[in-house]
């Protein structure tokens, strides 16, 4: 009799779990914030926004952090502190980091794959 009770109690419990939202399908992306990057292309806007992830990325490393085995929470500090400077360096060279769910990634793609009208071409040809 326990042995059944406590099994519906798992089914219940495991149920209940189950009906929990889930965490918001998406992802983060650096999207230009300056007027000077969105009149670039979008082969321009990768080149520079990779450049200066480079650069970001380098200038993070100059943040000391101290060994986790000897301050474990100066390490996690140290870390999230390096993030910080990440995201205002990156800002600072005119990129903001926003969050984009799922279907507005799927926008996106299709947006990009579908074809061009006989107009489009004209105004800007696919082929140079």
């Amino acid at each position: 009799m326990r042995i059944i009770i406590n099994f519906f109690l798992l089914i219940i419990l495991s149920s209940c779990s189950s009906l929990g939202k889930s965490d918001a399908e998406g992802e983060y992306r650096y999207v230009p914030i300056t007027e000077a990057l969105k009149k670039l292309s979008d082969e321009e806007v990768a080149a520079r926004l990779r450049t200066a992830s480079i650069t970001c990325e380098n200038d993070m490393l100059k943040v000391n952090v101290p060994s986790k085995a000897v301050d474990p929470e100066g390490w996690q500090t140290g870390q999230e502190e390096r993030q910080r400077y990440y995201k205002n360096c990156l800002e600072l060279k005119g990129f903001e980091r926003r969050f984009f769910s799922a279907s507005a990634i799927k926008k996106i793609n299709k947006k990009e794959d579908r074809e061009m009208t006989p107009e489009e071409y004209i105004e800007k040809p696919r082929f140079y």
